[in-house]
């Protein structure tokens, strides 16, 4: 009779470990926080791995979505990227990063044009708080997410709507928005740069030096570039 149930009980015990291993047991927060330690260590294609999971157990999981648009931009999959932001906007449809970061991720394509649509909708959404207010964080137990994680400063949208409006030669709006992160000390020597070259186009030379002489104190190459070139004609 021992003999006969030995083989019985092995099976059993078969069965139940391929069922086990075929069970996913981790939760969305556990996958999220497991691509959450790769993305520290700089490891984007494998956290995208669990992001993936997080996502499949919860689509609407907009931390997951945000990091997984966020590392795909790491790793220039631009399009993707847009995706999942996009996804973002069918239960958000307000949402001011996701929107923003669309925007972006469309001037790294050079579709400038579709990002400054992106900019101008980020602009119009609660979530777009002005430069100097003051919002308070509240932290709720249990709950992964709150509505200030998607806060974005106008001056911090403005900035990057301000490049685009360079690349698409509307010089005069590029400088008054630009001017904008350089009020609130954003991006300082890059806003610095971008005006110079702005009014370079413009062929305000003297605008054009005086921004490109104070960028090129912090470093930027193309910055003094651009002074160089002025000199030169002059």
């Amino acid at each position: 009779m021992y003999l006969n149930e030995q083989p019985k009980n092995l099976i059993y015990i078969i069965l139940i470990s391929i069922i086990c291993s075929s069970c996913d047991l981790k939760t969305t927060e556990q996958y999220y926080n497991l691509a959450y330690e790769l993305e520290e260590k700089g490891k984007y294609t494998e956290a995208i791995s669990y992001l993936d999971k997080a996502i499949a157990k919860k689509p609407d999981f907009k931390p997951a979505l945000l990091n997984r648009g966020a590392d795909k931009s790491v790793l220039k999959n631009y399009s993707g990227a847009i995706e999942d932001y996009k996804q973002i906007l069918k239960y958000d449809s307000d949402n001011t990063i996701a929107l923003m970061n669309i925007g972006n991720n469309y001037k790294r394509l050079k579709d400038y044009k579709s990002s400054l649509e992106f900019y101008n909708k980020a602009l119009k959404t609660k979530g777009a708080i002005k430069s100097d207010s003051i919002y308070l964080v509240i932290n709720f137990p249990n709950k992964k997410e709150a509505e200030s994680d998607y806060y974005v400063r106008k001056h911090e949208i403005k900035f990057e709507r301000g490049i685009s409006y360079v690349y698409l030669k509307s010089y005069e709006l590029a400088i008054k928005d630009l001017k904008q992160a350089i009020k609130y000390d954003y991006e300082l020597p890059n806003a610095l740069n971008w005006i110079g070259e702005a009014y370079y186009h413009l062929n305000d030379t003297i605008n054009a030096r005086k921004f490109l002489v104070e960028a090129s104190k912090y470093g930027i190459i193309e910055a003094k570039e651009l002074l160089n070139k002025i000199e030169r004609k002059e």
